[in-house]
Order: structure tokens, then sequence, then C-alpha cells
């Protein structure tokens, strides 16, 4: 709009500053080919059609040739654009150097008639070759930011192999090395079952062996998980609040829970598998540094987030084995349910426990 606006206001300053060069006639032509201007981006024929009355005066040359710039930087990549781009130049230079009866008696010396065409082509071929570089320029930062978006697609391309590259490599050393390792464990709990001489170590052997069946299935479902594409969905067999109960069961006498019965439709499927992991995780930090500890475990909506919380008391008389610990499991956890647009509490508790409060969103 500025532009627009210093472009009339200089046209304007050439009428006026012309305005003793003719009659009335020609400053209602002058002043008429600069108001025409303001048309020249929604009417680029009309405006320009209403500047050649000036140009014929031979005198009038801004608003013509604003006018006829306005044409050539138009979408020059239009089959016709050419063709209207020429005839308007030649119109132009036409009407420039045509002598009309109003500007007096001409000279036919070569010279006059020489310098005439020269300054008619030249008021005829500038406007029409700054319009087209301007029109080019735009072509080009066109064509510039198409590239850069090819490149940041490839860009993401390649972080996407090696994404894929990476998940295939850890899902063969989980398969390779911790696979290994518990279907020994449920092997060698399995022979000891067999071999057991009371019914205790029988038990325990049992639960050994089951616990590392399930395991061992949970670690091939996560295998799985890391060999599908980026773009691919999660299956929906994923653990959810219908596998609470028997998770609490397997955690022993010391865990109870609160665990009211939740419509599927309540909590979306992410949501559930978020409370789920968070109970799993939690547990399995007690067990490991709180062994014995009585365990409580709640869920309840309020509002728009289901809430879970774990509290457990202070630790069992007799600690249990040092456990190997990486120390990500409540990074982890606070991820997941940052990852929802939830939060994740996990601190010390007076009497020695410890409390682990998640809210999850049920909405996006």
């Amino acid at each position: 709009m500025a532009l627009d606006a210093s472009l009339v206001a200089v046209a304007a300053v050439e009428a006026w500053a012309t305005r003793s060069l003719g009659g009335a006639y020609a400053l209602t032509a002058a002043y008429g080919a600069a108001g025409a201007l303001v048309l020249r981006r929604r009417l680029p024929l009309t405006a320009f059609a209403a500047t050649l009355p000036a140009l014929s005066l031979g005198y009038i040359w801004l608003a013509p040739m604003g006018a006829l710039y306005t044409i050539a930087a138009d979408d020059h990549r239009r089959a016709w654009h050419a063709w209207l781009t020429g005839g308007c130049a030649a119109t132009v230079a036409a009407v420039s150097f045509a002598p009309w009866p109003w500007l007096g008696p001409l000279s036919w010396e070569p010279a006059a008639v020489v310098l005439a065409a020269l300054m008619s082509a030249l008021l005829a071929t500038a406007p029409i070759a700054l319009g087209l570089l301007m029109a080019a320029r735009r072509e080009l930062a066109a064509r510039l930011g198409e590239l850069a978006e090819s490149r940041e697609h490839e860009r993401r391309l390649a972080a996407e192999q090696a994404v894929v590259r990476e998940r295939a490599r850890l899902a063969r050393e989980m398969h390779d090395t911790v696979a290994h390792h518990i279907s020994l464990i449920s092997v060698q709990s399995g022979a000891l079952e067999a071999t057991a001489q009371s019914d205790a170590a029988r038990s325990a052997a049992e639960a050994v062996r089951q616990l590392s069946r399930e395991a061992l299935d949970e670690l091939r479902r996560m295998v799985g998980l890391l060999r599908l594409p980026i773009t691919s969905q999660a299956p929906s067999d994923e653990p959810g609040l219908a596998d609470l109960p028997a998770l609490l069961a397997s955690a022993g006498p010391d865990v109870h829970g609160d665990l009211p019965a939740l419509e599927d439709r309540a909590c979306p499927p992410p949501v559930q598998q978020a409370a789920y992991r968070t109970v799993q995780e939690a547990l399995t930090n007690i067990r490991r540094h709180a062994p014995g500890a009585k365990t409580h475990v709640a869920l309840r909506l309020q509002g728009d987030y289901l809430l879970v919380c774990v509290r457990n008391g202070p630790c069992g008389p007799a600690p249990g084995p040092a456990l190997p610990s990486g120390g990500h499991g409540l990074t982890g956890l606070r991820e997941r349910a940052a990852g929802l647009g939830g939060t994740l509490h996990a601190a010390p508790e007076p009497d020695g426990g410890f409390l682990v409060r998640a809210a999850l969103p049920l909405g996006p």
C-alpha cells in the first residue's frame, strides 16, 4: 500500500509540475492518469488504458510506465501473457511516437524523428524489462522455497531412516541378549519346580517360571513394536486398566488396590496404557527399594483427568537383595505423562514411605 500510494503521489506531482504545458484537457488527463494507478493491481488493463490519453500529451510518463510495469510483472507463466505484454508495449510506443494534433507543429528532421523513436522505445521497454525482472525474481524465490522444502523433507526422511535402523539394532540386541537370559530363567525355574521337595519351593519356582514367561511375552511385544515402521500405529493389545487387578495380585499380599469400574470409553487407550505402566513401574521400585512395604494403589476420575496414586509405607524389617537399577524409571513416567499433557509427582512421604501420583488428561 505504501508503494502504491507513493507511485500515485509521484504521478500527481508530475501532473502538477507540468500543469502549465497544456490546457484544461491536458491537466484533466494528467490527474486522471495519476488516479488510475489506484486500480493498477485489480484492473491493470483498465488503468493502463486510462493513462494513454495523458501519454499522448508528450510530457506525462510516470503513470503510463507504472501501469505497463504492473502488466509485465504479472504471472508471465500464462501462455497469453507474452502477447498481452508485447501488445501493451507496442501501444505505448505508438501513442508516444504518434504526431497528435494538439502537440503543435512537429519537426520531421531525421534527428528529431530518431530522438522521438528512441524515447518511445525507452518508454515501452524499460517498464517491461523491470516488470519481467521482478516476475522472474518472484518465481526464483518460489523455486528456492520449494527447494528448501524438498531438502527439509529429505532431511526428515534421512532422520526417520536413521531412527528405523537404530530401532532395528535395539530390537536385535534385546532379542539376542535379554530374551536369551529370560528363557534360561524360565527353563531353570521349570527344572527347579520339577525337582523341588517342598510345596513352598515348588510354588515359588512356578511363580518364577510364570513371571519369566510373562516377561518374555512382553519383551517380544516390545521387540515387535521396535520393528514396526515409524508411521505405523501401535497394536491394540497393550495392557490397560483391565489388566491392573492381575498386576496387583501378582505383586504379593502387601499390595492392596482401590480400582473402581471405569468404562473404556471414558479412558482412551493411551491413558490406560500410561496408567498401567505407572502402577507397574511404581511396584517395581517398591520391590527394589522397599520390599515388604504396605502398598496402596488407587485410581479415580476427577474432572477431565484420571488420577493414579501409588503410595507405600516404610521398608519392611528384612530388606531384600539389591537389584540393578538404571535410574530412568521415574524419568520415563514423567515423559509418558507429559506426552499426554499430564503431570507426575513422585516424592518421599513424612512416614518414610513414597508417593507416586499421576494426573492423566482424558481428552486431547
